[in-house]
């Protein structure tokens, strides 16, 4: 026998002669009541002790905030540079003039115009043009905003001379092809029509006509469907023919030598002559306040299972007193997923995945908005949560916990900011269009701590006016209705209803 079956056989035995455990008795079965009120105690889930610790803010360590060198090339035209050795360079040619320099009956011409310099330019057909860029590495594109046009383009700083070839051809020499017009309006125009399908659109639409009547603001920078189809060739031409060095700067930051780049720059815009002149009744139109339209807009979209709420009013210009201390308000109200209004709509009552607000500063009087989208039966009640929270942000003060976080989110946001080329190319961008101090990020953050309670209250006493505010609702309405009309706390006029392309119904006769 060998001796693994041989201890085999010896384990069998021990185990069938062991004795048997000693029974033991049951506890006690607990009565009723007691395991009712066991059940009820609350079960701690393993690490959710933390969820009540609220992390750290650490203190925004010392950083060199980019300063730029300014020159003006023998056109007039600005330059701003940074330097960073190393780094992609990044050129954007930025021209104050955007949707709102958009005549009257052609909102999106600023847009339209900008995709037209992509279609083509320098004798480069638009595939041409894509396949110049790869060449170098490079990512080359025009837009448009409210406020100016922009032209852009970055790669690695040794492409710096087919760089500015390609942004000088695009800006001075755009082809602008009846053939590229009707194939871009044709595609601009399907767009914004299958737009008028979208809730969030048409809230969006409504909200900012309702808001801002025929101030240029209260045109959508894309456009409409009626404006694009009024809209010829010849009046991309006018528009871009208005581009001038004068009113227009090159932004450079990035790798490539100061000298380098003012060079380079130099000898590719050298022909661009002229200056614009003001438009001074746009700039009035421009500057002027909006008159507000109805104060609460409904669109229908029946059986939708949510409801698109976009809500608030007019506000202040980037060159406000007030911008620092409205955005370290907009940051503790509605700016970052820890702001007050997400932890009430989503994190405390569950009616939206994310709840946000925020304050569009630019030449005009731009907008504050509350954007959202909740579950359709609880429109009404989510509504009074959003009059409640900016009922509470105008009347009461935030607290010193809140204000420390709202700063720091400000100064992390901003480091963040200047982090890459693209991003702080967009920052000095926004040095010129505003007409800001050249240190303006530099002395941000000193700035931005000297920021008090009071300068805190004083700008959201100034800024939040919910009883004035305007309320675009997009969704199923005879659902959303009644319940708003029966809710006791909401005491809004009634609706006026709007359809998708954000214009008001015909009354019913």
């Amino acid at each position: 026998m060998s001796r693994r079956v041989l201890l085999s056989l010896l384990l069998t035995l021990a185990c069938a002669h062991a004795p048997e455990p000693a029974p033991t008795s049951a506890p006690p079965a607990p009565s009723p009541q007691k395991a009712l009120e066991a059940s009820a105690q609350p079960k701690t889930i393993p690490g959710e002790e933390v969820l009540a610790e609220q992390p750290a803010i650490p203190p925004l360590a010392p950083f060199n905030a980019p300063v730029p060198t300014v020159t003006t090339l023998k056109n007039g035209l600005k330059l701003y540079v940074v330097e960073r050795k190393g780094e992609l360079e990044g050129l954007a040619l930025v021209v104050k003039r955007g949707g709102t320099s958009d005549p009257a009956k052609l909102p999106g011409l600023a847009s339209m115009s900008a995709a037209m310099l992509e279609t083509g330019a320098g004798g480069m057909t638009q595939f041409q043009l894509a396949q110049a860029a790869d060449r170098i590495g490079a990512h080359l594109n025009a837009s448009a905003s409210d406020d100016a046009t922009v032209i852009s383009i970055s790669a690695m700083p040794e492409k710096l001379g087919p760089m500015v070839s390609l942004l000088s051809a695009m800006a001075l020499k755009p082809t602008l092809s009846s053939a590229e017009w009707k194939k871009l309006s044709a595609r601009r125009l399907a767009e914004l029509l299958a737009q008028r399908a979208e809730p969030s659109v048409a809230a969006s639409l409504a909200w900012r006509k309702a808001t801002y009547g025929t101030h240029p603001l209260g045109e959508p920078v894309d456009g409409t469907p009626e404006s694009i189809q009024r809209m010829k060739l010849s009046d991309v031409r006018a528009f871009i023919k208005g581009f001038a060095p004068g009113d227009s700067a090159i932004i450079a930051v990035g790798g490539a030598p100061a000298e380098q780049v003012k060079a380079a720059l130099e000898k590719a815009f050298q022909g661009w002559k002229g200056r614009s002149v003001p438009d001074a009744a746009l700039v009035k139109r421009v500057q002027a306040p909006p008159a507000q339209g109805p104060r609460f807009i409904a669109v229908d979209f029946p059986g939708k299972p949510q409801t698109v709420i976009r809500m608030g009013e007019p506000s202040v210009s980037r060159a406000s007193p007030d911008y620092l201390a409205l955005n370290v308000l907009n940051a503790v109200l509605g700016g970052s997923f820890t702001s007050r209004l997400n932890q009430n709509l989503r994190e405390q009552h569950g009616y939206t995945y994310g709840a946000f607000s925020r304050f569009a500063f630019g030449v005009g009087p731009g907008p504050f908005l509350v954007a959202t989208n909740v579950k359709t039966d609880v429109t009404a009640p989510a509504l009074e949560q959003i009059f409640a929270e900016l009922g509470r942000a105008a009347k009461q003060p935030i607290s010193e916990a809140e204000l420390a976080k709202g700063k720091a989110l400000l100064a992390f946001d901003l480091v963040q900011q200047l982090e890459h080329t693209s991003s702080e190319t967009g920052a000095i961008a926004a040095i010129f269009l505003y007409d800001l101090p050249l240190d303006e990020y530099q002395t941000f953050v000193p700035r931005l701590n000297a920021v008090t309670l009071a300068d805190v209250q004083g700008a959201a006493q100034r800024a939040l006016h919910p009883d004035r505010m305007t309320l675009a609702v997009a969704g199923d309405l005879k659902t959303i209705l009644p319940e708003i009309a029966k809710s006791t706390t909401l005491s809004l006029p009634a609706p006026a209803r709007w359809g998708p392309d954000g214009a008001p119904l015909p009354a019913k006769q």
